[in-house]
């Protein structure tokens, strides 16, 4: 892997441990909280769009499904007295899947067609120096 990728990995990485952490420690006391974790569960979607970037479609749902059982895990633990109190929150994960999935084919399609058009430039360069070649 490339150092940069392998840059967007770690960074992807740090923004779950983050992210995660900052989940279980909030805990679930009051409605102000509430709003911190609904705003942190879509924050969990820069990881997981970061992995798609460095790893197309394979980072982007690895990263959806590491972050699902992140999110999940604080789910059930927070909720665990009435887990269906905030049962919208259980689609998430679907979220995350969709948008892994997502970004992931769009980094695809933008990296094939930069090989096609380098591809393309490559065959111009060596069929002009064959023609520099051949000429008298």
């Amino acid at each position: 892997m490339d150092p940069e990728k392998a840059s967007q990995v770690r960074s992807a990485c740090v923004w779950v441990v983050i992210l995660t952490v900052l989940h279980f420690a909030l805990g679930t006391r009051t409605h102000a909280v509430h709003g911190l974790h609904i705003l942190l569960a879509g924050l969990f979607l820069v990881p997981v769009i970061l992995a798609a970037a460095a790893m197309e479609r394979r980072g982007g749902l690895i990263a959806a499904a590491v972050v699902s059982v992140a999110y999940l895990a604080h789910l059930l633990w927070s909720w665990r007295g009435s887990p269906l109190v905030n049962a919208d929150q259980f689609a998430w994960p679907l979220v995350y899947a969709v948008v892994g999935l997502t970004s992931g084919h769009l980094v695809h399609t933008a990296n094939f067609r930069k090989w096609q058009r380098d591809e393309v430039i490559r065959r111009a360069y060596e069929e002009e120096q064959r023609r520099k070649g051949a000429a008298p």
